[in-house]
């Protein structure tokens, strides 16, 4: 079985399907294609590694593990549509909180639908400046903070690695500290990590660069995408740009990237949110994940 979690959206096209046997009477009791449908199916069995249906001239029937797993499949649902009806009950409002470099990478669209199938309002806030707040007065915060937390429902989510990049063609000449000088280095002031530590942990004498300074994460990235010069973040943080090609790091060779223990979730363990945050938890690490 693959590591990744199971789709939870995934569950009520299995069920049904496995109580219709057939994918067109599933699709019309949960009003989806079929097509939809058969993806959810696909994409359980991909994450599960195993075939949960025969297909067949007359319809679809369990296999051996599909038998195995749709008595689960019943009683986590059963369970979930309880824990919805009561959260309806009491009111369900979420608030959440994330930097604006990294909202759309965590809360991605996928998430949002997931969180909204059980809550009725969701409020999100993004702020450059990092938080300072009560925890507790949130459902959900994603935060930067460099000393480790023991406070009951935060949780550390990983190293963050600080990398210079740029765009690709402009990331192809940069291989020495001399190319690098011949570009404007560009500073996001509420970044965690800066070009001046960069040239520190590789003991270099920090170079008499050009250099222009941005108080948000989108103008840092707007002035890369314009090739206004080269800029220093999180990987992980640029990590859906990088995949797309938009961006590329800048491979100095035999330099050190700058290495920070800050990121933080928290899921507050006294609201009604804390019931999902395994699988909260898992979607926002396989959304960090690069």
């Amino acid at each position: 079985m693959k590591n990744d979690p199971v789709v939870l959206s995934c569950l009520p096209a299995f069920v049904a399907v496995a109580d219709a046997q057939s994918f067109s009477g599933a699709a019309k009791e949960l009003h989806l294609s079929v097509s939809a449908v058969s993806q959810a199916i696909k994409k359980l069995e991909l994450r599960l590694g195993v075939k949960l249906f025969l297909r067949e001239t007359q319809g679809v029937s369990l296999t051996k593990p599909g038998q195995l797993f749709v008595d689960y499949a019943h009683k986590s649902l059963h369970t979930l549509n309880r824990g919805i009806e009561q959260l309806k009950e009491k009111g369900s409002k979420i608030r959440i909180f994330t930097p604006p470099g990294i909202s759309s990478l965590l809360l991605n669209q996928q998430l949002l639908e997931e969180l909204s199938y059980h809550f009725d309002n969701i409020e999100m806030v993004s702020d450059e400046k990092p938080f300072e707040g009560e925890l507790s007065d949130w459902d959900i915060v994603v935060y930067f903070h460099s000393l480790e937390h023991s406070q009951p429902g935060t949780h550390y989510l990983g190293d963050d690695l600080y990398y210079p990049f740029s765009l690709p063609d402009i990331a192809d000449r940069i291989t020495t500290i001399e190319d690098l000088s011949q570009y404007t280095l560009l500073y996001n002031q509420h970044g965690l990590a800066h070009w001046d530590e960069f040239f520190t942990i590789n003991q270099i004498s920090i170079p008499n660069h050009r250099k222009m300074y941005y108080s948000r994460a989108s103008q840092l990235f707007s002035a890369v995408e314009s090739g206004k010069g080269i800029a220093f973040e999180s990987s992980r943080i640029i990590s859906s740009k990088l995949a797309k090609g938009h961006f590329k790091l800048c491979q100095l060779t035999g330099f050190l990237p700058v290495m920070k223990k800050s990121m933080w979730l928290y899921i507050n363990p006294e609201t009604p949110i804390y019931q999902f945050k395994k699988e909260i938890k898992e979607e926002l690490l396989a959304g960090l994940s690069f």
